[in-house]
This record gives C-alpha cells, sequence and structure tokens, in this order.
C-alpha cells in the first residue's frame, strides 16, 4: 500500500471489501479471505502477476495445481530458483516457444 500510495480506505473501497475487514486481515485479527478477494487486492495494489498474492498467502492459484502435481516440476522449480535472472529469461523463453510450438501442432478436434 505505501509504494502504491494508497490507503486503506481506498484500498478497501476499491477492492470491494470493508476497511474493518481489511484492518483486521492487516493486523492478523482474522484469517486470510478468499482467493478471489486475495486477487481483488492483487489488482487494486497492480501486482504483476496477481497471483504471487496468492503464493505469499501460501496458496496455490487454481489454475498452476495440476500442472505443479506433475513430478518433474519441483525438481525444474528447484534448478530454476539456483538461476540468474538473464538465464532464468533463457528458460522462460525456451518454455513459452515450447509451448506454443506444441500449441500450433495440436490438431484442431
Amino acid at each position: 500500500m505505501e509504494s502504491r500510495q494508497i490507503s486503506l480506505n481506498q484500498l478497501a473501497e476499491r477492492a470491494g471489501v470493508s476497511p474493518a475487514f481489511l484492518s483486521r486481515i492487516l493486523n492478523r485479527q482474522r484469517g486470510l479471505p478468499s482467493d478471489k478477494a486475495i486477487l481483488r487486492l492483487a489488482q487494486v495494489l497492480e501486482l504483476t502477476p496477481p497471483e504471487s498474492a496468492l503464493i505469499a498467502a501460501g496458496r496455490i492459484p487454481e489454475e498452476l495445481k495440476v500442472t505443479l502435481s506433475k513430478p518433474q516440476i519441483p525438481v525444474l522449480l528447484r534448478a530454476a530458483g539456483k538461476l540468474s535472472a538473464a538465464d532464468l529469461q533463457k528458460v522462460l523463453t525456451t518454455v513459452q516457444a515450447l509451448a506454443l510450438k506444441q500449441n500450433r501442432n495440436r490438431k484442431p478436434a
């Protein structure tokens, strides 16, 4: 909120929650809200990607659960965590190119 120069009241209003509700969450007087509410707050705060707020809250974004259940993914993530930003970008570019190629090769049903 500080880096975006947005007050608690402004954030609550823009995210569609009450200021009291948001205050209790921030002061750890209440458990975390739903994933949907966390994503709305992330959107208002312009977090990129918004799912990073879910991960910070210790939750797995729904669309990643299937992918994360593949046995190779934890190995890939551990290895990627040791890479430099430049090398990680190369890996990301390669993976995106492979995914695009695979999507093009799929025949429509």
